[in-house]
C-alpha cells in the first residue's frame, strides 16, 4: 500500500482547535531542555513537524526564516502522522535516516501562542531523548519568535547550509505495510496465539491485562512493545494487535481508507448491551484504531467496519466484540 506522504491541509488548518496531543507531551516529556541551540543546525538537515492549526502562510513565514538564518528545514510533516503509531513510526525512521536528518523542528500553536522546539533526532523509532539538550522558545508573535530563532542561530555558529528551499517541501511516497490490506478479521486468530504489545506504563498495562482476560477467549500474549514483527514471527505468533493514535482522517488515509469518503464526522461501531450501534466522532479527533497484523507478511486486518474510538478502551472493546461477534468466538 503505497500512500502519497503528509499531504498539506493547509485549507482546513485554519479552524481546527489546536493543543499538543498525548503522542507529542510524550515525546517532549523525554526532552532535555538547554539555553542554547543544538551544536550543528547550520550545518546538519533538519525535519519540521508542524501541528495542523499552522495555516499555510505561516509556514511559508517559518521557512523563510530559517533559509535566512541556514536552517535546512528539507521536509514538513503533519506531527499527527508522525507520532500515530509504532508501524508507521518505524517507516518514518526509516526515511529519516535515508534522508541523513539531524534534527527534528516541532512547531507548536495553542490560543494564538506559538512555540518551537529543536531537538537531535536520536535514529530510532522514538524520534527524540533525553541524551540530547534541546531548545525551546514561544512568542504570542510567529514573526518575534522566527527572529529569535535567528539571532539565536547566527550567534551560535557559522553558516554552512546554503541550498535551502525557498518553499516548505511536502510529498513522499513511503509504504507504511508491506503486505495486504484486508476490512476483514483475520480467522488466524482463532487457531494462533495473538501477540498483544504492553502500552508501557503501569496503569495502562493493568488495565488491558483485566480486559483481555474477560473479553479475548483466543490465545495470546503481552509483549514487549518494541519487539519487530520478525522477532514476534520468530517466537511463535501469527499475529499481533496494532493501533494508531492519531486523528480520525489520519488514521483513515494511514491505514488505506478512500480519504475520499472521509466526511467532517465519522460513523464509528460500537457494542451497548451486546448489541451493535453506531455514533459520529469528528474527523479531526483523535482516536485509537485496533488492527491485527500478520507478522510474517504484513497483512493488516482492519475489521468489517469502521470502530476506532476516543480513548484506547473503547476503540479496543470495539474491535475485540467486533471480531468475537464476526468469527463466532
Amino acid at each position: 500500500m503505497r500512500l502519497p506522504l503528509f499531504i498539506f491541509l493547509f485549507s482546513i488548518s485554519a479552524f481546527c482547535a489546536a493543543q499538543p496531543s498525548s503522542e507529542e507531551d510524550n515525546l517532549t516529556s523525554r526532552l532535555n531542555f538547554g539555553s542554547s541551540l543544538p551544536k550543528g543546525i547550520l550545518s546538519q538537515r533538519s525535519i519540521v513537524l508542524y501541528e495542523i492549526a499552522y495555516t499555510n502562510e505561516e509556514l511559508q513565514e517559518v521557512q523563510k526564516h530559517f533559509q535566512q538564518a541556514g536552517i535546512d528545514a528539507v521536509s514538513y510533516l503533519d506531527v499527527d502522522y508522525v507520532l500515530s503509531g509504532i508501524d508507521p513510526s518505524r517507516v518514518l525512521s526509516n526515511y529519516f535516516n535515508t534522508r541523513a536528518i539531524k534534527f527534528l523542528i516541532l512547531l507548536q500553536k495553542e490560543k494564538d501562542r506559538y512555540q518551537i522546539i529543536i531537538t537531535e533526532y536520536n535514529n530510532t523509532r522514538n524520534l527524540a531523548d533525553k541524551e540530547h539538550t534541546s531548545w525551546k522558545q514561544s512568542n504570542a508573535s510567529l514573526r518575534e519568535l522566527l527572529r529569535t530563532v535567528y539571532r539565536f542561530a547566527v550567534s551560535s555558529e557559522r553558516k554552512a547550509n546554503f541550498l535551502i528551499s525557498d518553499l516548505p517541501e511536502a510529498g513522499a511516497s513511503l509504504n507504511f505495510y508491506r503486505g495486504k490490506r484486508d476490512e476483514r478479521f483475520s480467522p488466524d486468530v482463532r487457531q494462533f496465539k495473538t501477540a498483544i504489545p504492553r502500552f508501557g506504563n503501569e496503569s495502562d498495562d493493568k488495565e488491558l491485562e483485566v480486559f483481555l482476560k474477560e473479553t479475548l477467549p483466543t490465545k495470546y500474549d503481552l509483549v514487549d512493545p518494541d519487539l519487530t514483527d520478525s522477532e514476534l514471527e520468530e517466537k511463535g505468533y501469527r499475529l499481533v494487535l496494532r493501533f494508531v493514535h492519531t486523528r480520525g482522517d489520519v488514521a483513515r488515509e494511514i491505514l488505506g481508507y478512500d480519504v475520499t469518503q472521509t466526511a467532517s464526522s465519522l460513523s464509528t461501531n460500537y457494542f451497548e448491551n451486546d448489541e451493535q450501534k453506531i455514533k459520529t466522532i469528528r474527523a479531526k479527533k483523535m482516536i485509537y484504531k485496533f488492527y491485527f497484523k500478520n507478522t510474517e507478511y504484513g497483512n493488516i486486518f482492519l475489521g468489517t467496519k469502521w470502530d476506532a474510538d476516543e480513548s484506547w478502551q473503547d476503540g479496543l472493546r470495539n474491535h475485540i466484540l467486533a471480531l468475537r461477534s464476526e468469527l463466532k468466538i
